[in-house]
């Protein structure tokens, strides 16, 4: 009876491991054009990707990296605090985002999360003590009182987009004012789509990817999660090939627990469409047409709460930072910030 059972649950194991093999290497591989042009950015040598101040502030247990870029041979207007989305340290952040800053008179503060890039990990993480967005939140408000920082006008991206929101509803006076990218205001919000078919998705470029552990399959997680984050407007290989390449050689690399860490923190929080209602602070709310993991039917319900709030519906942009996209919502953005200070 025993050797029967145990045959039965080793054929079922078996034919489990075949599936998986099966639905992990039918997953569609890179264009052409794409691998052509990650293989070319493999080749060349890393560049410097840290420029200004840099180094670490103490909030709780953790060390948080921050990293501040100034203005040169312009007086300096105010602060521009970017926080990213999940997963992603701050030196994801394109330079068609920071320039415009720099070049209008903005000292530019980049932060990385806990559990990412060059910020400590958390390694006693459980769900009885998970943090939330509310934590992350303070993580970046303690990086803004060591360095005698009052005010920021906010930009954050996706989950970035979360936190910031975080921030503008608990500490209004802290901000100048909030922008809001391919965000959520509830991103579990049952009305809504939710991403799932992405996330199967992710699931499979992880398997077939990221468990080898070498750099080369990485930089092919990465770039393949930009691909399918894309929309129509492409996105900028070797950027994200390079940015991969210099957390794995000269930082950290990644803590493949921080996705499990970062969606708990986000479950965590729960809703702010309520809260939002009674925000102050000045909002500008951007979101493309073709986002796959976060629907712009998120963005125009959680906007439409937010008094006086501005809308940037950028069409055929999806869930990534494609340059042709940024250089156009950078205009408008750059515009909001004059009339915000």
């Amino acid at each position: 009876m025993f050797k029967t059972v145990s045959l039965i649950v080793g054929v079922i194991v078996f034919l489990l491991v075949v599936v998986c093999t099966i639905w992990v290497l039918t997953t569609p591989p890179l264009p052409k054009d794409i691998q052509k042009r990650l293989n070319l950015s493999l080749e060349k040598p890393l560049p410097e990707l840290i420029s200004g101040q840099n180094g670490y502030v103490r909030s709780g247990s953790l060390k948080i990296w921050y990293q501040l870029k100034s203005p040169e041979g312009i007086p300096v207007r105010g602060t521009v605090l970017l926080i990213n989305g999940m997963g992603s340290s701050s030196l994801y952040w394109p330079s068609e985002v920071y320039e415009p800053l720099l070049a209008a008179g903005y000292q530019v503060l980049l932060t990385d999360h806990r559990g990412c890039g060059a910020s400590s990990w958390v390694t006693n993480w459980t769900k009885e003590t998970a943090y939330d967005l509310s934590d992350m939140m303070r993580d970046n408000l303690a990086v803004m009182d060591s360095l005698g920082i009052k005010q920021v006008h906010i930009m954050g991206a996706s989950m970035g987009g979360m936190i910031a929101q975080e921030m503008a509803l608990q500490y209004p006076h802290r901000l100048k004012s909030l922008t809001s990218i391919m965000s959520s205001g509830f991103f579990e919000d049952p009305e809504l789509p939710q991403g799932k078919t992405f996330r199967y998705n992710m699931l499979r470029l992880f398997l077939r990817y990221g468990l080898s552990g070498s750099d080369e399959g990485m930089a092919k997680l990465m770039v393949s999660t930009y691909h399918s984050l894309q929309g129509q407007g492409g996105f900028d290989v070797e950027h994200i090939a390079h940015t991969t390449l210099y957390e794995l050689r000269h930082r950290q690399g990644f803590d493949h627990n921080l996705p499990v860490q970062q969606f708990t923190a986000i479950s965590l929080s729960g809703s702010r469409l309520e809260r939002l209602e009674s925000l102050e602070v000045p909002t500008m709310v951007i979101h493309g047409d073709r986002d796959p993991l976060l629907s712009i039917a998120q963005a125009k319900k959680y906007a439409a709460r937010i008094p006086g709030a501005k809308t940037l519906w950028v069409e055929g942009m999806g869930h990534a930072m494609a340059p042709v996209y940024v250089k156009e919502w950078m205009e408008h953005e750059v515009q909001f910030l004059e009339a915000s200070n």
